[in-house]
């Protein structure tokens, strides 16, 4: 994908020349994922889409709550959870040709002062460490049981490519679907958006296309198919662990609130003793 710039900022004649459709406003049903799913009462703004169906890119800004089922077999478990703080991203969605496991790479590089940009909760001990220096960039989220599979998804060879590619930008693979998060909307009149877009379709797109066209879970019989434990990642109401990437002003803040709460502890029981000895004297 090297899309031929010259039209722009012209968005719909950007469009005709590279063969794309052009919805100024579209609906986010047809897509599953972070942004997807956890972005309530969402719209989706300047949305492209390329002939064959591939390649998707747009903006979408929602308010950040969503819900997430499972089932123990006996008894049906609900999380879910509203917030009043609207975001806006922006995204590029490739169809792969194999369903994987649901598999997150979260940027170091983007992350909020509290943590991820990424508004899906997702629960603690579902972190795996990847080789060499590839911490320092992000942070694997893969469903418990699936360390290999991603380990095998993403190679060496292809962390290495969305360092260098995607190195502040959140992944994340759905079924077959590939993504790639900015945690704001691109402004997609502007050249050299698309230009690395266009890289990133070219050089992640195709290597993460190549490693996993074979990929087959064992677990399940069914070719094509990834097992019911590997679909999803759990989701938690306070979502996972505080990263690296908390930061000191995160851990000062926590400090700070149970530092009050210890004072209000203590002047509570003065308080109390007080009272007891006045009333028993």
């Amino acid at each position: 994908m090297t899309p031929d710039t010259a039209a722009l900022p012209d968005l719909a004649a950007f469009a005709r020349a590279n063969g794309m459709s052009h919805e100024p406003n579209a609906s986010t049903t047809q897509h599953r994922g972070a942004l997807f799913d956890y972005l309530q009462n969402a719209e989706v703004t300047g949305r492209f889409t390329t002939a064959d169906g591939r390649v998707e890119v747009g903006n979408i800004t929602g308010t950040v709550g969503g819900s997430q089922s499972s089932n123990d077999g006996k008894v049906t478990f609900t999380v879910s959870y509203s917030t009043t703080s609207v975001r806006s991203y922006g995204y590029l969605a490739l169809r792969l040709e194999r369903s994987l496991p649901h598999l997150v790479l979260d940027a170091t590089r983007n992350d909020r002062t509290f943590g991820s940009s990424i508004p899906m909760p997702i629960a603690g001990g579902q972190t795996l460490s990847l080789e060499g220096d590839f911490d320092q960039h992000f942070t694997l989220h893969s469903p418990n049981g699936y360390e290999r599979d991603a380990l095998y998804v993403f190679a060496p060879d292809l962390m290495a490519l969305l360092i260098d590619e995607t190195g502040d930008f959140d992944v994340e693979i759905v079924d077959d679907m590939l993504y790639v998060y900015a945690n704001k909307p691109f402004e997609l009149t502007d050249a050299t958006v698309w230009q690395r877009l266009g890289r990133i379709v070219e050089v992640v797109g195709t290597k993460t296309l190549r490693q996993t066209k074979r990929y087959s879970d064992d677990r399940v019989e069914t070719d094509g198919v990834v097992g019911e434990d590997g679909r999803r990642l759990q989701m938690g109401v306070l979502g996972a662990t505080p990263k690296k990437g908390f930061g000191k002003l995160g851990w000062i803040v926590v400090g700070a609130f149970a530092a009050v709460i210890a004072v209000f502890a203590i002047v509570g029981t003065l308080i109390a003793n007080a009272l007891i000895s006045s009333f028993g004297g």
